[in-house]
């Protein structure tokens, strides 16, 4: 387990219930009961995170940049350079660098969660003019007015701001979609009912669908929202994440976190 400053712990949460959450991500069938237990994925290296973590990085290392339009160009010629690292892209991105997207998928083409999984940890960064940087940030690949809202309103809740009242929403019985909005309930769901990250990790694998996404958004929210009762350490499994291959990426990321709270 790396070493990082307190203020950088739902940078590690994020990272964690990616890896806890691909093992469950569309499965045909979703347990009922989630273990504390990381589990192997066919074809996955044990305990590695997804494009999901190195994404969300590559976006806060954009942000040293001037100006949001700045940031945004900067991650788009990182992005390119870090292809070879990214594994399970979403259409979306895909399509913004060039690569082939299967034809069920080009329907959702610009207007996934992708701009939610990337962008909410950006809350933790930006002071001024959040929406206008989010904005920039998610237009380099999402163009859907609801996938920008949806973005603005994730990092929004990472910065302190009060959580959308989602009462009325259920979790679909087919698993959490790869829509931003349906993302974004599944994660303040997850989060009003967690009561540590283990138990966020665990209640948004259980709801079936993009698991590795709403896990590694809950639990770095509840970690950024509680970090009294985040119980981050504790974790059985913490040890078994693949943390050698994204521990420069989290130490930058970290050491700006640190810099603007510190």
């Amino acid at each position: 387990m790396i070493s990082l400053p307190k203020v950088a712990v739902p940078l590690l949460a994020y990272a964690a219930g990616d890896a806890f959450g691909v093992h469950y991500e569309f499965l045909v069938e979703t347990p009922k009961e989630i273990p504390q237990v990381l589990l192997r994925k066919e074809g996955w290296p044990f305990g590695g995170v997804s494009d999901d973590t190195l994404l969300s990085m590559l976006t806060i290392k954009s942000l040293n940049q001037k100006t949001p339009t700045d940031a945004a160009t900067f991650f788009l010629e990182i992005l390119r350079g870090a292809m070879p690292r990214l594994r399970g892209l979403g259409p979306t991105t895909r399509t913004a660098l060039g690569l082939e997207v299967k034809v069920g998928e080009r329907g959702v083409i610009g207007e996934t969660n992708g701009a939610i999984m990337r962008t909410a940890l950006c809350g933790l960064y930006i002071k001024d003019n959040r929406n206008e940087w989010i904005k920039a940030l998610v237009e380099v690949t999402h163009y859907s007015p609801k996938a920008i809202e949806c973005a603005q309103i994730a990092a929004g809740l990472f910065a302190g701001e009060d959580f959308p009242d989602y009462s009325e929403w259920t979790p679909p019985i087919g698993g959490i979609s790869l829509d931003p909005l349906e993302t974004l309930q599944a994660v303040v769901w997850v989060v009003n009912r967690a009561e540590n990250c283990a138990e966020a990790f665990a209640l948004a694998c259980s709801l079936g669908g993009d698991t590795d996404t709403v896990a590694a958004l809950a639990g770095a929210l509840f970690a950024a929202r509680w970090p009294e009762k985040s119980d981050f350490y504790s974790i059985p499994w913490i040890n078994d994440v693949r943390w050698s291959e994204i521990e420069d990426d989290l130490q930058i990321c970290a050491q700006m976190l640190e810099h603007i709270h510190g």
